[in-house]
């Protein structure tokens, strides 16, 4: 593995990433070893199902604070969605060698999305376009609208803190 404090450190905006790199980068690795994906893609789910997040602006602001990076919906179709990640958090982890693993937010995406759709929900990292590899990841949510989830009781959504002062006026809010 390239080392982890040197690339984080070089980077500008670098050393505020250095305590969530430390524990993903370095230390689940260790402890999860070759069951890092499973227990991380259930660890994403587990959190959404803790946070439930209502409607894609608010899953944006949401990672943003959570410090997974930059989300955005780039397609929808009845059974599909996908997400791109961006931003320095993922750029510095695409950055060192080895397998960066995206199962945490993955998962996310699977139960949030399971969550607003009441129906089953399943995530899976895709091909992200050539240009946009160094710095981004692609996931993509597919849902079953024939598999509805049983007795489903859709969660209260998280009410999301946003910063003021740097949002930009909408009439929805």
């Amino acid at each position: 593995m390239k080392n982890l404090y040197q690339t984080v450190m070089a980077d500008a905006n670098g050393a505020a990433n250095f305590p969530q790199m430390l524990l993903r980068e370095a230390l689940l690795p260790e402890l999860l070893g070759d069951d890092l994906g499973d227990i991380s893609y259930w660890a994403g789910k587990s959190l959404a199902r803790r946070f439930p997040i209502g409607n894609p602006k608010d899953a944006t602001t949401f990672f943003e604070q959570a410090g997974f990076g930059t989300l955005a919906l780039t397609k929808q179709t009845a059974q599909m969605t996908r997400w791109q990640l961006s931003g320095t958090p993922v750029k510095l982890r695409k950055q060192l060698q080895g397998d960066t693993d995206f199962t945490l937010e993955a998962g996310f995406l699977a139960e949030m999305m399971a969550q607003q759709l009441g129906v089953s929900a399943e995530a899976e990292l895709t091909e992200t376009p050539h240009k946009l590899q160094a710095t981004t990841v692609t996931f993509d949510v597919y849902t079953d609208p024939d598999d509805v989830i049983p007795d489903y009781d859709a969660p209260t959504p998280l009410p999301i803190v946003r910063d003021e002062s740097t949002e930009t006026p909408e009439g929805d809010e």
